[in-house]
């Protein structure tokens, strides 16, 4: 028996009509925050390299790379608006998984419709899929011993969901979309050295996921033979890049649990989502407690043990950010930043603050403790806490067992579109952000395919 057959099988049995009022909710809410992302992340200094890429490879195409007036062929274009969601640290993120699900599939789906001529609902359902496919193997390779490996989890099992997705869209049987699962398996890459040295290396996994998931199943349709459980073979992924795969975790709860979309969160913060729980904590303890940071003697913060070497060590490094990326990985950071700022967004992450004098005594006060009690509910639950001592010897604790924008503590549609508006107006005009996020709130109804990309241009110089 294949494991990645029995896989595609069960996801093949979903369909555009049996989708639930809850699924499509949450399916509007990813992807509005997909495209605020993106339209903000297209003008970081990683994105804008990916623009000069394209246009060194003379890159023609009518594809929109979101929030600028550039267009590309379809991979491309995907590359773009992949590189440019994951730049800002501001996208989705499936616990169960430890990966970003949205910056993968939403850019594969969208190229995959231009590419195949599929309209809304073929669209809507390939991310259903892909999302269903990429969570459901990042939970069997048991993120912490993926991790143990050094790869970046959105990297690699983000092939299979763009490949899902894609498949979706060609229309391809099961044992088509089995080969495009086996070609993918062979191409997944994406290591975690950028942790050592501020690189924009993770910025392009998703990128790189989405453009070979895409040429997967477009090799499958061609005819190109895959392997037949290039997932759960025994040389096949889960045996190359987890110490401890999970294999059951494929087919856990099938028909029991919602669809991974809507166990999917949206960050509140602008940084790595092991962090948030212990800001959220900080801010909190700020806000009920009128604290300053200047009465601040010591901060003690909760942390999972899987996110000790990606935001708390080496200590010296962590205390020390000299670029964007080593400060959205920094916990020593996002705690200064949240007691002092009482908040974690792109204003706190824009650099400004590295050598501020503030900022560097609240880091040299952080300390991040590995609390093992914390581990006993992940990855399903991310939880933290967080202490703040002050100078009249008070000891405040605020205990976070579901960070903001989890599927049990979300963000409210209201909030969702505040965080839009933000991230867009740059690149949308008034009347353009209230037109995507309309067509958005319509899709499942009246929006349709064309309607949707031909508001992604950028309408602001």
């Amino acid at each position: 028996m294949s494991l990645t057959s029995d896989l595609v099988e069960r996801v093949w049995e979903i369909r555009f009509g049996d989708l639930e009022s809850d699924d499509f909710l949450a399916f509007r809410s990813l992807l509005l925050d997909h495209l605020g992302v993106a339209a903000n992340g297209s003008a970081t200094d990683s994105a804008l390299a990916m623009h000069r890429l394209g246009d060194r490879l003379d890159s023609d195409g009518d594809h929109p790379i979101i929030g600028t007036r550039r267009t590309a062929d379809p991979i491309r274009a995907a590359m773009a608006n992949a590189v440019a969601a994951h730049s800002i640290e501001y996208d989705d993120v499936h616990n169960a998984s430890s990966s970003h699900p949205g910056v993968v599939v939403f850019p594969a789906a969208i190229a995959g419709s231009q590419i195949s001529g599929a309209g809304i609902e073929d669209f809507v359902l390939a991310v259903f899929r892909g999302y269903e496919v990429m969570c459901r193997v990042g939970r069997a390779a048991n993120p912490q011993a993926h991790y143990a490996r050094h790869f970046h989890p959105t990297g690699t099992i983000g092939h299979f969901g763009a490949a899902t997705a894609m498949a979706s869209l060609l229309g391809l049987d099961v044992e088509q979309t089995v080969s495009a699962m086996g070609i993918a398996a062979t191409m997944a890459s994406g290591s975690m050295q950028f942790l050592l040295d501020g690189a924009w290396t993770k910025r392009f996994h998703p990128a790189h996921a989405a453009r070979d998931g895409i040429e997967a199943a477009l090799m499958a349709e061609a005819g190109y033979k895959g392997t037949k459980d290039g997932i759960g073979g025994d040389r096949g992924f889960l045996a190359g890049y987890s110490s401890d795969p999970q294999p059951k975790e494929i087919l856990a709860d099938w028909g029991f649990r919602p669809l991974e979309v809507r166990n999917t969160s949206i960050k509140a913060h602008t940084c790595c989502r092991y962090k948030q729980g212990p800001i959220d904590g900080l801010i909190e303890i700020r806000r009920s407690h009128d604290i300053k940071s200047e009465d601040v003697t010591r901060m003690r913060v909760g942390i999972l043990s899987v996110a000790d070497e990606i935001i708390s060590s080496p200590e010296d490094l962590k205390r020390r950010p000299t670029t964007i990326v080593d400060a959205q990985f920094s916990m020593p950071y996002g705690a200064a930043v949240a007691i002092s700022r009482g908040a974690a967004s792109l204003a706190e992450y824009d650099g400004s603050l590295f050598d501020d004098p503030e900022i560097l005594r609240l880091m040299d006060l952080t300390e991040s403790v590995v609390d093992t009690d914390l581990d006993l509910s992940y990855p399903a639950q991310w939880r933290a806490w967080s202490e703040v001592t002050t100078k009249s010897g008070d000891v405040f604790r605020a205990e976070v067992n579901d960070p903001k924008g989890d599927p049990t503590n979300p963000m409210s549609p209201a909030e969702n579109v505040a965080k839009f508006q933000v991230l867009t107006s740059h690149a949308y005009s008034t009347g353009r952000r209230e037109a995507l996020v309309a067509a958005v709130s319509e899709i499942g109804r009246k929006t349709s395919f064309s309607q949707l990309i031909d508001l992604l241009p950028a309408d602001l110089d």
